[in-house]
Parts: structure tokens; sequence; C-alpha cells
């Protein structure tokens, strides 16, 4: 008999066609657990058939069924965690997915609801089936409290799986990742304490990479000989760089036996909240699936008083229990057991109006419940839970006993089992003398009964005694030190708070954990700061200086480019003030904060010959070049390079050559060299193992290569640039990879893919490129409402409400509006903002706006609404200046020497237009850009009909039918339309 009849006959157990002869008197969960027991045994074992199956359960001693029913009902003080009511749906979900995982489909599935819905309870019930499946379930808590070091949850799990493993079989287990996992796991070291050290990677996101990739093939490994269950509990407290670790391993589990199960409280969560973040990134996942846990049904409570009270509960109760905790599992066991504790479950004392008490004495809310079950604990008991809860949810007993006054060691520990008793607290296994709250809501019921005032002395007291316990530890233990020192600091004053969350910072920052070492950081500034009431630069100092250069670290690995660029200028300012040049240039020479004014300043203050030098000319080279002075920016670049040379360093030399090629797209230098150049600073970037650069080298030539026409080589690029941006998991990178991306499918007529893209991009970054894709893909497809919804983004990111022009780089998505307003009535599109933004171009109001005038999709865009509203004011000028860039196709946009083919069109130069025409012709079909294939046959055309020379009706219908088979293929409506018109106009 197989698994799957096993798991038919599970399914119906409630009502087996035999019913065994102690089957009325037992659970339905019983009967599950027996069934289980069946399907544990050896394959050779197992019954042959249903009815064999049955003959077995009939065949189970009575007493034993008695027994495990009695055991399932369980005592009062264990119902809440031996009743399992309800749930069906999910269990079989969830059961479903397992089997899945044993089959080699690994994925993660996310159990949701409000607290004490269920959550734990339902995972547990999980983790039971799967042990009898044979299957390793690991635990990992997240902790809601300061002091939890990073990958807290992940640390757990691997360390139960590491502690209960012999060395050699986690020698083999985890291989060469043994070292990389012992950084953030000493047990493993511990384990195996001979690992060496593994080599340091320099670069952060490099290293955590590593590090994830190598936590991701440990799991996987050990998933193979037993299918593993890892449970992660409370996701919405979780650290950053653990839901980060999450991503990674969720895209890593398709081919895993490998099941991740996580809950989280979605009523905690706002968009903001780094788990909602975390949501957005895995629903992109096929692998990840919710389970939505909402409150019990009636009959689910019915059956829960009915076996936690062993009565048959009378509708009423059923009816008041239900209504006042609207079936939450947590309300419904805390409510039963005051009922039963109060002996008013059976009917309730009936009161002076004839009702039942259990129908009008009901909690409101668990907070109540809790706050009843507390009052019945004595009046010592409850201040030691206070101070304990102020602690955290979880609290060391050692630490309690500094605290708690005139108490002995008996004494507190008598309390404390008078705690455990009444189900309050837990003991941790893992650690003797670790307690932790049953229940966060257990925690917050006593710590919100406490003043301000009191709660802050107690913070006080807490801290100072947390930093005796620890003694000459306490620096190891700063991330739970900082968080009760930032409470109390009113009291105890600032020296320590700055002094433990700087050390939290660097602990942080260790292990890649930017999110919690940026936090750490600015708490230390604030506390620095506000130490002293003078003014900032009277504050400044040397240690305040290094605490903003860790923010601003911290804030470029999280790529907070312009809030990284602010702080590292403070940090500039006080450092050369003070004449410590070199900690200064530091401060400025990366690409995301350095800036033209503070290079140029920082030159004047070094030696023209000297290594800071050739920092800063590295630099001062790409600034020279984007002001247009190409002399002096190969003179500063020259300078740098023999510099480099001279002091042996490969990443000065590096980053000359990188700037050097960025500075050409930007200046508009293109060409194949440009590709071939591009492609020797991978290779150098490579070697030098420099990844950043190599991605700005990727990048790069991804452009260059899709502005030529070699699509290939362009997607290649990009691709590569797509898998170092998520291996350093730089998001502005991502965003720039989904760009170009979108750009070339475009280019090559793959809209579907071109807005998928860009659409993924628009969840990175509100960017008006974007917004311009997407607008532009409808537009062509013919989805004209889709493209005003775009189009209107656009001009809402570019202006601000009163219609002027938004400041900062928003200034710059003017260009792709305007190139977007010419698309949108190329394809037949009108409204009043696409007149709006047309009057601007005709008023030229974008002169003075903070822009490129040289941005050849400017002027391009410009030549086509002159073409279109028949206006040649200007248009000699314009197509002069985009001479130079006649050869090329500026992706995503437009053959250059169509757009001048039109415009010289306009100017009655049809000999010139036709030139123009053949040349985009010839590009386009090389480089298979077939949608610009399409325009450009059809704008040839036109101009040919509007020459009407011998022979160009025939040619023109030549490139009509070329546009017809393209625009019918890809479903470019607006310019079949156009073109049959045409035809129309023509036979007539």
């Amino acid at each position: 008999m197989g698994d799957d009849e096993i798991a038919i006959i599970g399914q119906h157990i409630n009502t087996p066609p035999v019913a065994p002869s102690w089957h009325n008197q037992s659970l339905p969960q019983t009967l599950d657990s027996l069934i289980m027991r069946l399907l544990a045994k050896d394959p050779a074992e197992r019954p042959e058939s249903a009815a064999e199956v049955l003959q077995a359960l009939d065949a189970i001693d009575p007493t034993e069924a008695a027994a495990a029913h009695e055991e399932k009902q369980g005592s009062l003080d264990s119902m809440s965690g031996g009743v399992f009511v309800g749930r069906h749906r999910e269990m079989d979900q969830l059961k479903a997915t397992f089997e899945d995982t044993l089959g080699g489909h690994g994925k993660l599935v996310a159990l949701v609801g409000e607290p004490g819905i269920g959550k734990t309870r339902t995972a547990q019930e999980l983790a039971t089936y799967a042990n009898m499946r044979g299957g390793q379930v690991l635990w990992g808590r997240c902790y809601e409290g300061g002091g939890a070091p990073p990958y807290w949850p992940w640390v757990q799990a691997i360390r139960s799986y590491v502690m209960e493993r012999d060395a050699e079989t986690v020698r083999r287990e985890m291989g060469s990742t043994a070292s990389i996992i012992a950084e953030i796991v000493p047990d493993v070291k511990e384990r195996l304490p001979d690992l060496q050290a593994p080599p340091q990677i320099d670069d952060p996101e490099s290293a955590r990479f590593r590090l994830f990739d190598s936590i991701s093939t440990f799991l996987k490994t050990a998933s193979i000989s037993q299918s593993i269950v890892l449970m992660l509990e409370d996701l919405h407290w979780s650290d950053k760089p653990s839901l980060l670790l999450l991503e990674f391993i969720t895209r890593e589990l398709g081919n895993s036996r490998l099941m991740i199960v996580g809950n989280y409280r979605d009523m905690e969560l706002n968009r903001r909240h780094p788990l909602s973040i975390t949501l957005g990134e895995l629903n992109r996942e096929r692998l990840f699936d919710r389970v939505l846990l909402r409150g019990l049904q009636k009959h689910d409570v019915h059956r829960f008083i009915e076996v936690a009270a062993g009565i048959d509960p009378p509708s009423g109760l059923v009816d008041a229990v239900h209504t006042q905790t609207e079936g939450n599992p947590l309300f419904v066991t805390e409510t039963v057991r005051l009922l039963i504790q109060e002996g008013d479950i059976a009917s309730g004392a009936k009161t002076e109006s004839g009702t039942s008490s259990w129908e009008i004495r009901i909690p409101e809310g668990v907070r109540e419940v809790i706050g009843r079950r507390l009052d019945r604990l004595s009046e010592r008991c409850n201040e030691v839970l206070t101070i304990a809860a102020v602690i955290g949810r979880q609290f060391r007993f050692g630490v309690l006993m500094k605290l708690v006054e005139d108490a002995s060691e008996n004494t507190l520990l008598d309390v404390l089992d008078e705690a455990l008793d009444a189900r309050i607290v837990e003991e941790i296994p893992s650690e003797v003398g670790l307690y932790q709250f049953a229940h966060a809501l257990m925690q917050e019921t006593l710590t919100s009964e406490l003043s301000a005032n009191r709660t802050v002395r107690l913070h006080a007291r807490i801290a100072e005694a947390l930093e005796e316990f620890y003694g000459d530890a306490a620096l190891e233990q700063a991330i739970e030190l900082v968080d009760h020192f930032a409470e109390a600091e009113t009291i105890l004053g600032p020296d320590r708070l700055v002094r433990y969350s700087s050390i939290a910072g660097e602990i942080a920052a260790a292990n890649f954990a930017w999110e919690e070492a940026l936090a750490h950081f600015e708490r230390a500034f604030g506390a620095k700061e506000g130490s002293d009431s003078g003014t900032f630069n009277e504050i400044m100092d040397d240690e305040t200086a290094r605490i903003l250069e860790q923010i601003g670290q911290a804030q470029l690995a999280l790529a907070l480019r312009q809030e990284a660029g602010i702080t590292m200028r403070k940090v500039y300012e006080h450092h050369a003030a003070t004449g410590n040049f070199a900690r200064a240039i530091d401060a400025i020479c990366n690409r995301d904060v350095a800036d033209s004014e503070l290079i140029t300043e920082a030159l004047s203050l070094v030696a023209p010959d000297s290594y800071e030098s050739g920092k800063l000319l590295a630099w001062h080279g790409f600034f020279l070049g984007v002001a247009g002075d190409s002399a002096k920016a190969k003179a500063a670049f020259d300078g740098a390079t023999e510099i480099a040379e001279r002091e042996h360093d490969p990443a000065l030399a590096l980053r000359v050559m990188v700037n050097a090629n960025e500075l050409d797209l930007l200046v508009n230098r293109y060409g194949r060299e440009m590709v071939d150049l591009g492609k020797r600073y991978i290779e150098v970037a490579r070697a030098a193992a420099d990844k950043p650069a190599e991605a700005d080298a990727q990048i790069q030539t991804a452009w260059q290569a899709s502005y030529i026409g070699d699509p290939d080589t362009a997607r290649e690029h990009a691709d590569n640039h797509m898998q170092l941006a998520l291996e350093l998991r730089l998001r502005p990178a991502q965003r720039l990879s989904l760009g170009i991306s979108s750009s070339i499918a475009r280019s090559l007529g793959d809209f579907r893919k071109a807005r998928e893209q860009a659409e993924e991009g628009l969840a990175l970054d509100r960017h008006f490129q974007f917004m311009g894709r997407l607008a532009d893909v409808e537009f062509e497809i013919g989805n004209i409402a889709e493209g005003h919804h775009w189009l209107s983004n656009l001009r809402n990111e570019v202006f601000v409400g009163d219609g002027t022009m938004a400041s900062g780089p928003r200034g710059h998505g003017l260009a792709i509006l305007i190139r977007t307003v010419a698309v949108a009535r190329r394809c037949g599109a009108d409204s009043s903002l696409i007149t709006e933004m047309a009057d601007i171009v005709g008023r030229r109001d974008w002169r003075g706006l903070p822009m490129r005038l040289d941005d050849p999709n400017l002027q391009m865009a410009m030549v086509l609404l002159k073409v279109q509203d028949g206006d040649s004011t200007d248009l000699e000028e314009l197509l002069t200046s985009l001479k130079p860039m006649q050869p090329f196709y500026i992706t995503p946009y437009a053959h250059v020497a169509r757009i001048m083919g039109l415009g010289s069109a306009e100017l009655k130069r049809y000999e010139e237009a036709e030139e123009l025409f053949r040349e985009a012709v010839d590009f386009c079909r090389g480089a298979t850009y077939t949608p610009e294939l399409a325009w450009t046959c059809s704008d040839y055309a036109e101009t040919l009909l509007k020459r009407n020379a011998p022979g160009d009706r025939e040619k023109a219908t030549e490139l009509q039918d070329e546009v017809i088979a393209i625009t019918q293929k890809l479903g470019m409506k607006p310019l079949l339309e156009r073109v049959l018109a045409q035809r129309e106009i023509l036979k007539a």
C-alpha cells in the first residue's frame, strides 16, 4: 500500500467505513497520529489495503487508545499546547508542500495572522508530521527586544543542527563553507576546532554574498540525506540581514529538499517595514506561498471547549466565547482557562437577570484575560515578572538576581516556579537559567502598567546590572546593552550609550547587517551630538568624525547615495581642517559621493605628485570631461595612471579606466572601439577581483553595444551586470540592469518582456526612466489609456504641483517626458497633457532647466515634435547638433539617422532624407531592431510619397508591405492603422 492510499485514509479518518470499537471515545487527532505511526513504518511492514489499515486501527489496544485520548485532551496546565482544532485546510496545504519537499521541490511558506492566532501551534503540528515522515525540523526564533545578534534565527537553527551531529558529519556536510558559517555560528568552530579562518574579503557586499551562499549550500547539502523543515518564528521582529538571507535562500529552494516555514503578524506591517520589502521581493518568486490564518469557526470553538473542559458546551457558552474572542485561539484558550479556574464553565452561575455569568463575564480582550491570570499570582511574583518584562522577552536568572532586592536564590527560584506553573514564563532548554515569557502579550501587559519614570529607572538598573553580569565580556554583548542604555540616557548620561552604540554598529557591520549598523551608528552620533550644547562644528572631534564615517560607510552599503554624500562631506571638512588629508580624501573618493567642488579643493591641499593626488585626479579627470574640457581630463587621467603605476596600485589604475569609460558614455562617444575597450576593462577588473568596478564596466559596455546595433553583446553584458548587482546586493545597480534590459527587449520587439522589466525596475525605484518606458510600450501597442496613465505619472514626477520644474535630478526627466509625448502623438494619442507638453517645447520653456541640452534624446524628440507640427524653426540647428550621432541607435528611442531624415524631409531636402532613411533601414535590419525598422520604413515611405518622383510610389508600397508584416507580428496597432490609412488614401 502506497503513501497516497494511506494519505486518503488519513483525509477521511474522521468517518472511516468501519469504525474501530473505540472510535466514538477518541479524537480525530488521535486517529491521525495513529495513521502517521502506520505511515512511518518500514514500507515492507505497511498494510497492503485500506481494509488492512482499518483492521490495524481496530486492533489497537483500547487502553492504549484511551491513553492517547487522555493525553490529547490533556490537563488544564497543558491544554493550550495539547488541543488543536480546525485548520484542516491549512494543514492539508502544509502537508502537501512537505510531501513536495520530500520529492526535491523545496518551498517557502509563510503562516500569517494576528497575535495568538495559532501560527506557532500550526507549525508544531507540521513539525510532528514532518518528524513522522522522516524529516528533520529546525527552529529559529526572532527576538523583538534589543540584544540579539544579526542572523539570530538562522544561528539558532544551524546551532541546533550542528550540536546534534558528530563532528565528521558536520565537516562532510559543510565542507569548505564551515569556516565561513563559523563567523556567525561559533558552535561550528567549537565542533570543528581545527578550522582555519576564511580568506579576508574587503568588499562588504561580496563578503555578505559569500556568507549567504555558504549557508544556502550547507542547508541544501544537509537536506539531501534527510529532508529539512526550517521554522522561522516571528519574522516581523527579524533583523534586516536575516530577511536578506531569507530572500537569497528562497531563490535556491527549487531543487532542494528544504522547506522553510516562516510566520509573522500581518497587523504589524506597513509598506516601509523591512519585512514588507522582503515580501515584495518574494512575491516574484514561484517558490513562495502564504497560508493566512484567521479566527476559528464557531464549530471549532465548540470542539475546543469540549476537549478542554470535558463537557458538551451549551450554545450560549460557545456563542459568548466565539463572539468575545473572534475565534483567536490564544483568546479562546485563555478565556476557557479562566472560566474553568473560576468554576463557571459547566453552566455558569445565574445572575439576577437570569443570564449565565460566562455570557456576560467574558473579558473584552486578551490583555484583560492575561491581566486576570497575573492577578492570581502572588504580589512578589508580579513584581519580579515586571522587572523581567523590562529586561525583555527573554531574561537570565543571574541578571534578575542582581535586580530583585532582598531575594535569595531560593526565593527567586520559588517565584519563577510559580510563574512556570502558571505558564506565564517558560524555560529555554538550550541554556540553564534562561527564561522566556510564554507570549509576547504577557510581557507587553506587564510593561504597559509601568509609569514612564519607573520604566526609565528600571532600564538604568538593568543596564548597569547587565554590564556587571557580563564583566570583561560586556563589549561583546553591546547589542543587548545598548537598548537599555538608550532608554536610560536621561539618568546614566550619553557616554556609555555612545560607546556601546558604536561597538554594536561595528558588530553588525562585521556581520554585513548594514541596516542595523546604520541604526546603531546614528544613535551613537545622536547621543554624542546631544551631549554638547554647542553647534555642530563646536562638538566635531575625531571621535564624532569616526562615527560619521561609519554612518557614511553604512549608507553607501545601503546605496543611500545622497545621504552618504552629505555625511562624507562633514567627515572631509573635519579632517581637512585638522590637517589629516589622507582621511579627508578617503571620505570623498567614492563614485557615489565624489563631488567636483570638493575634489578640486582637496587637490589644492596635497602635494601634486603624491599618492593622495592620484586618487583625486582619477575623479578630477571625470568631472573635467563632463564639463567639456577633454584635454585637461586626459591630462588628469594620465597623471593618475602614472601614480598608480609608480605605487603598484591596480585598484587606482582600474578606477581611472572605469571613470574614463563612463565619461565616454556621458559625452556621447560611441563605437565598436568603445565596446572593445569596455571588454578589456572587464578583464582587468576580474583579474583584480574588483566586482564593483567590473559591474560599472559591464553596464557601460552593454549600453555601448546597444548603441552600435549589437544586441547579443548588449544582452550578454546586461545579464552579467545583473548577476553582479544581485551578488553585491546593490539595488541601484539592479535598477540600472533592468533599465537596459527593458530597453533591449523593446528594441527587439519583445514588448511583454520590456513591460515586465520596467515594472520590476519601478518596484525598486520610482524612476522616470521606467515610467517613460511603460508609456512608450503601451502607446506603441495601442493601449492608449494605459499609456496616458504612465505619461501622467511621468509628468507628475518631473513637475511639481504648480507646473514649475522639480529641482534636482528629476529635472533630467524632461527629455524623457518630451520624447514620450512625441511617441504618444505619433501613435495617435491626444490629450490636454500631451498638448501642454508640446507647448512647452514650442515656447522653449525648457531652456535654463537642470538638464543636458546636448542630450540626443531631447534633441531627437524636439525634431519629431517640430515635424509633427510643421514647424521648421531652429530645425537646421537641431540637425547639425545631431550630426555626430548619425550612425547610432539611441536606445530605447530611435536611430538618429531616421529622425534626421524626418527633419531633412520637413526642410524639403528629399535626397538627403532618403540617404538617411536607407542608412537607418540597413542598421535596423542588421541589428534586428524590428520596431524601429517598422517606424523607419513607414517614415521612408511617407517621404517618398511626398516627393512623388518616378518609382517612389512603387518603392513606398514595398516599404509599407514590410511595415504591415512587422506590425501585425508585434501587435503595433497604431502604426499598422497609420499605414493602412495611407493605403486607402492612395487607392482613392
